[in-house]
């Protein structure tokens, strides 16, 4: 599947936008490879370009002051990438967008989206579904956070990141679900 392709797929997966829009979209992107350990987005930088990962896979992460990082989430194939808040408040962001693999992705600046949306408001259903996907997206994680147990946190991560699971290092999994990669060992010895 081509990249035009692709982020056509994604977008009409969350509303059914003329093709005419997407192409316009497109047309505005830079394809590039973002290595293995490498940011699309830096931390305490303010971000300008939204990404689409065409192939690949990313790791959303917190640094707090001692140098731990805490991982917010995971990007596969076919996902947008973004710091929403820092992008559109234009200040820093409090996060970084690694690659856990060698990726490509589809690179647009983000005021050229906004302007488009401004222009042509067909835009407007698919951004609202967006931030809806991501919001229910962040609104799940705090619920599982609060009332489930690191077992059921770990089941659901399964479930969740089924094709990627045996690609992110135990410790990013450990992170991710708020626990130690010892914890971790634990719950996983018991499953098997």
């Amino acid at each position: 599947m081509g990249s035009y392709t692709k982020l056509q797929k994604a977008i009409k997966d969350l509303w059914d936008i003329d093709d005419e829009l997407i192409q316009r979209l497109y047309s505005n992107c830079d394809e590039e490879v973002i290595r293995k350990g490498e940011l699309f987005v830096r931390a305490g930088k303010v971000p300008r370009h939204m990404g689409f990962n065409l192939e690949g896979l990313f790791r959303l992460y917190y640094v707090d002051e001692d140098g731990n990082d805490f991982t917010k989430g995971f990007s596969e194939t076919g996902r947008f990438l973004i710091s929403y808040s820092a992008i559109v408040q234009k200040r820093p962001s409090f996060f970084n967008i690694e690659a856990l693999q060698t990726s490509r992705i589809l690179k647009f600046d983000f005021e050229a989206f906004e302007k488009m949306m401004q222009e042509d408001i067909r835009w407007y259903p698919f951004a609202y579904r967006l931030v809806q996907s991501v919001y229910i997206m962040k609104e799940s994680r705090e619920r599982s956070f609060l009332l489930d147990d690191a077992t059921k946190r770990y089941q659901e991560f399964k479930e969740n990141y089924a094709s990627v699971e045996d690609q992110i290092k135990l410790y990013h999994v450990a992170s991710f679900l708020g626990i130690t990669p010892e914890a971790l060992s634990r719950i996983r010895n018991k499953k098997n």
